[in-house]
């Protein structure tokens, strides 16, 4: 029977298939032939009006051609060219040239003469078009547009460039006016027998993506012919359908269609029926497969994970005593796979300790229920104790009776671990706790460092000031020439000692990072001059030459710090001078030819020179060429360290020139700056006339009695009043009894020191005296700690008798009225 019926289905089926492929042939031929129409007829107008506005353009890009090469053109040639233009019946209304984008020149002229003067720049609606032409350098067609004179027109505004090259720039834009109802017109857009509703879209030359401007807004939801017009910059696009939009579709006849249907109903229904049933059938089959599959895939991932996780799982029956062990389970307890397992088996493995707590865990969940947590020990039969975690659930079966069921854990490798980490941690607080006595041993040594610079400074600089004081007075005595010599060796060593003083003190300062960098407006060449001559008279002695090449562009002025400029340069070339026995000294100064305040020093001499093998430590602290070098000429070996610290410090650095056969070369970097003022006025050292301190009333503070008879030697015959107090306390006394102008106060001093002295005598209601600093303390933070107790000025031991005697002659007569200078 069942087979009776297939030549009917297949029938049914053949003539079903035949209706659908009709009733599809039908609407696909008719829409493909109504399309094809609409498309013929919407490429003839797009032809029209692609020619047509592309032919304008290139009329307008032949003005602008001109323009660029004409681009002083008056209104009278600007007329003649609009003529030929707009001559050729182009669609171009009128055309506008804007130099600067301000509107200078219109054609045609008359009706149009009140534009001129428009500037872009001020207009608001028409300012972000210019400036849009402007920017891109390309032409940029806007529109349609409301004009003021009415309807609607495109604008195209075109960039205009004179030049050519580096020299090319941008002249300004010419605008072209193309009225939209007679391009519509022209083009038959509006032709009563047109076939065909169209419509434009693409507003500003956006193409699809910009706004419809003409034609009925429905053709754009009516699956319209769509056709693209290309502009010189973007695009407008034609959307078509038929008049009166799409025809309905031609059909086949009704009673066919009926036949059909009926045919349909037979034969579909049954076998929906079947299918559904069929298909239902299938689905439970599959689900069976799918959960049997997933069912295998859970058991082998837990059976792997347990596997690889070495976790024991075990079973127990509480009615019958029956206990499961796992082979994981089996490992961890150290039996076999074929050792009986009984109830008694995991207690008697309990070590003894822990065996009270965990049975009572484990029995209080087999009777209560639940779920429980356990960490206990156990001892194998090799003696070996292991940490186990066990966990465990108890539930009722389908008997009533309850069983349990659950795992152990071998923890033993975190328990170390976890002690192991107790052990790190408490060494790495003992390591810290070591850190940080050793940070606090460090920080008390720099301080004893600091404190140990200080106090040798003071100390040594004390006696220094009477040996160089009184040296000094010596040199003025009439004094035969073997006495001259053995007083120059004096003055030669002293010296030379206070040079190492000052070394070791500087180089600590540069290592405290308290050694400052203090720029100010200076004159280039007087500072690298001064520094020359202040070593002349050294190589004259040894029969020297000493050149110095300024190049022609170096800046006059600049900016930097004069001070340390001036002690790297002493140190570079009284180093050359020293070793240096034959020839002489050459000093180069040039600047970097892109930036001038970059300068180059270079120190050339014909000495001894530096190898390869002493050029690799020449700048470490403490170091020279070597052992007889130290011994012919002395020194600390510091001069070139503290010198190439502060070259960096200035921007720059000190290289040793490696190429120079005989003799030795350095080149020095440093970075300086434009000077702030413009001032060109040198500083000059004044020298005064002493005979204004006839009178004055001086009182040295001073606990050392050399340097208070070195004072008053230096302040003899000049008509002063000199007090002195052997201490703090009997300055402050001595303050309010004689009213002294100027107090020459040492820091240092028994029962009350400078510093507190100078705060109770500014304390004190009465005129108040200069107070100078004179004290042997060198530091940075020395100067500044007298200023801040209320000093004026600050002079650091060993003094000479003329800078004490400049300095007392300017404050007698008041030449310079600034706090806080230094000497």
């Amino acid at each position: 029977m069942k087979r009776a019926y297939i030549p009917v289905l297949i029938a049914l089926v053949m003539v079903v298939a035949a209706g659908y492929y009709s009733e599809r042939q039908n609407q696909t031929i008719h829409n493909q032939a109504l399309r094809a129409d609409v498309r013929r007829e919407a490429s003839l107008l797009q032809s029209s009006l692609e020619g047509a506005l592309n032919a304008d353009i290139q009329l307008v890009r032949g003005l602008v051609a001109v323009l660029s090469t004409e681009p002083d053109m008056t209104q009278e040639r600007f007329t003649q060219l609009g003529e030929m233009v707009l001559g050729t019946r182009s669609g171009i209304s009128h055309v506008a040239a804007a130099p600067d984008l301000v509107i200078s020149m219109i054609y045609p002229l008359p009706g149009n003469t009140a534009a001129l003067g428009l500037d872009y720049n001020k207009n608001e609606a028409q300012r972000e078009a210019a400036y849009k032409v402007r920017d891109s350098r390309e032409m940029v067609l806007a529109g349609p547009v409301q004009l003021v004179q009415g309807g609607e027109a495109f604008i195209g505004r075109f960039p205009v460039f004179t030049g050519s090259g580096k020299n090319r720039r941008f002249w300004g834009i010419l605008s072209s006016v193309m009225k939209a109802e007679p391009l519509y017109q022209v083009h038959g857009f509006n032709a009563p027998d047109l076939g065909i509703e169209v419509g434009l879209i693409g507003l500003d030359g956006m193409g699809a993506e910009g706004a419809q401007f003409f034609g009925d807004p429905s053709i754009l939801t009516d699956n319209p012919v769509t056709l693209d017009i290309p502009l010189p910059v973007g695009s407008w696009q034609i959307v078509a359908r038929p008049k009166g939009g799409w025809s309905a579709r031609k059909v086949n006849p009704w009673p066919w269609r009926l036949v059909i249907f009926v045919a349909g109903v037979l034969i579909v229904v049954p076998i929906y029926t079947a299918g559904r049933l069929s298909a239902a059938r299938r689905d439970v089959i599959w689900t069976l497969k799918r959960r049997e599959r997933q069912l295998e895939t859970l058991s082998r991932r837990l059976e792997i994970a347990v596997d690889i996780s070495k976790i024991g799982i075990w079973e127990l029956n509480t009615k019958s005593d029956d206990t499961i062990w796992d082979p994981n389970l089996r490992e961890i307890y150290g039996f076999k796979l074929n050792d009986p397992i009984e109830i008694g088996t995991w207690e008697r493995c309990l070590h003894p300790d822990d065996r009270e707590q965990a049975v009572f865990e484990h029995r209080k969940a087999s009777h209560a229920g639940g779920s429980y947590t356990s960490e206990f020990r156990i001892v194998l039969a090799s003696g070996e104790i292991r940490h186990i975690r066990s966990m465990g659930t108890a539930y009722a079966d389908s008997d009533g009776w309850l069983r349990m069921i659950g795992v152990n854990l071998d923890v033993t490798r975190d328990v170390h671990l976890r002690e192991k980490l107790i052990e790190a941690n408490a060494a790495l607080l003992q390591r810290n706790n070591d850190l940080n006595d050793a940070k606090t041993a460090a920080e008390s040594a720099d301080r004893a460092k600091s404190e140990f610079l200080a106090n040798m400074s003071h100390e040594i600089r004390t006696p220094m000031n009477g040996i160089l004081g009184m040296a000094e007075l010596m040199s003025e005595f009439d004094l035969g020439s073997e006495e001259k010599e053995y007083l120059s060796t004096i003055q030669d060593s002293s010296n030379a000692l206070l040079k190492i003083i000052n070394d070791i003190l500087d180089l600590s300062r540069l290592e405290a990072g308290r050694l400052a960098i203090s720029p100010v407006d200076f004159d280039l060449r007087n500072c690298v001059a001064g520094a020359v001559n202040l070593l002349r008279p050294k190589a004259r002695e040894k029969g020297l030459w000493v050149s110095v090449n300024f190049a022609q562009d170096l800046p006059e002025r600049v900016h930097g710090d004069d001070g340390r400029l001036r002690q790297i340069l002493v140190n570079l070339i009284g180093n050359a001078v020293k070793f240096t026995s034959e020839g002489g000294v050459d000093i180069k100064v040039s600047c970097d030819d892109e930036d001038p305040y970059r300068l180059t020093i270079a120190v050339e001499d014909t000495g001894i020179g530096i190898s390869d093998s002493q050029a690799e430590y020449i700048f470490d602290r403490f170091k020279q060429a070597d052992a007889a070098t130290t011994r012919a000429f002395g020194g600390t070996g510091l001069g070139l360290t503290i010198s190439s610290i502060l070259a960096k410090r200035m921007g720059g650095g000190i290289d040793l020139c490696r190429v120079k056969e005989n003799g030795s070369c350095f080149i020095l970097n440093i970075q300086l700056e434009q000077a702030e003022s413009s001032s060109t006025v040198t500083r000059v050292e004044a020298i005064m006339d002493t005979a204004a301190l006839a009178g004055c009333r001086v009182l040295l503070a001073e606990d050392n009695r050399t340097n208070r008879l070195l004072i008053s030697k230096y302040l003899a015959d000049l008509g002063i009043t000199l007090l002195e107090a052997h201490n703090g306390r009997q300055a402050v006394n001595m303050c309010q009894q004689e009213a002294p102008e100027i107090i020459l106060m040492d820091m240092a001093m028994p029962e009350l020191d400078g510093l507190a002295a100078t705060r109770e005598i500014r304390a004190l209601d009465m005129d108040q005296p200069v107070i100078v600093a004179l004290t042997a303390n060198a530091f940075d933070s020395d100067r500044e700690a007298c200023l801040a107790a209320g000093m004026d000025y600050f002079l650091q031991k060993p003094i000479s008798k003329s800078v004490l005697l400049q300095t007392l002659t300017m404050l007698r007569i008041g030449q310079d009225e600034t706090p806080g200078l230094s000497g």
